[in-house]
């Protein structure tokens, strides 16, 4: 896959000016005419700073991913969007995080779009509190320091998932896919593998009313433990099939 940059040309080139037109804030209006020029060059680099990576105004494979740019190859129908919420660095990168996620959906036509992300800014009394996230990992979560993490980190909208790095939790858990009603969301902890956020989100895409919950076998995303991996995981066709009717994975 060749990098993009100043002087690039083609159908690629205006595929990422869309996305920067979309995902950018401000927007940078740019013209899709498949020409990277200066001013879709100072876009990625804008793009770039606001994501939290190397701003050096080509789009490589790290850009690329934070995009939810595909290879060409992939022929996507839907896509979900993820926001994501830190109280803590992750042991594995962000953006080996993000790269991982997008590739298991990608195998299913489903692409994941980094929506927003920041670091939540709290008092020191907050932070102490929300070191260590208390009590039971459920599906409807009303109250307590699940539903109290959840309400942070400001409004997206209602079709999109919020995803929460935290340092820990008291039981021992990587990871939760519970979340409030009306506030999709999952909570990850900082030293859950790379494919960890990916197995949270599918569990907010495929609800409570999906069975069964977990699979057993290693190869697929659902199974119940957080594992390091080689190989990207994949999901059967039923859960393929469920995951494309949430209304938060959207047809493009």
């Amino acid at each position: 896959m060749a990098n993009l940059f100043e002087g690039s040309r083609g159908p690629e080139v205006v595929t990422l000016q869309r996305e920067l037109n979309r995902q950018l804030f401000p927007r940078p209006g740019l013209s899709a005419d498949g020409i990277f020029g200066p001013m879709t060059r100072n876009a990625v680099v804008a793009f770039q700073r606001q994501a939290g990576l190397t701003s050096d105004g080509i789009l490589g494979p790290m850009t690329r991913a934070a995009l939810g740019m595909p290879a060409p190859s992939h022929d996507f129908t839907h896509r979900i969007r993820l926001h994501f919420r830190s109280l803590t660095l992750t042991d594995v990168p962000f953006n080996t995080i993000l790269s991982s996620t997008q590739a298991v959906y990608a195998q299913f036509g489903i692409k994941v779009e980094y929506g927003s992300g920041n670091s939540l800014a709290l008092s020191t009394a907050e932070a102490d509190r929300f070191q260590q996230i208390d009590g039971t990992c459920n599906w409807d979560i009303e109250r307590g320091e699940f539903a109290e993490l959840q309400q942070l980190g400001g409004p997206v909208p209602s079709h999109e998932i919020l995803v929460f790095f935290i340092d820990r939790f008291s039981q021992s858990l990587n990871g939760c896919g519970g979340h409030m009603k009306n506030r999709p969301a999952c909570i990850v902890a900082k030293r859950a593998s790379n494919f960890c956020t990916a197995h949270e989100v599918c569990h907010v895409l495929l609800t409570s009313a999906f069975n069964p919950v977990h699979i057993t076998d290693v190869s697929n995303l659902m199974h119940p433990v957080d594992v390091n991996r080689a190989r990207t995981p994949g999901l059967t066709n039923a859960q393929v099939t469920q995951v494309k009717a949430s209304p938060l994975c959207t047809r493009i």
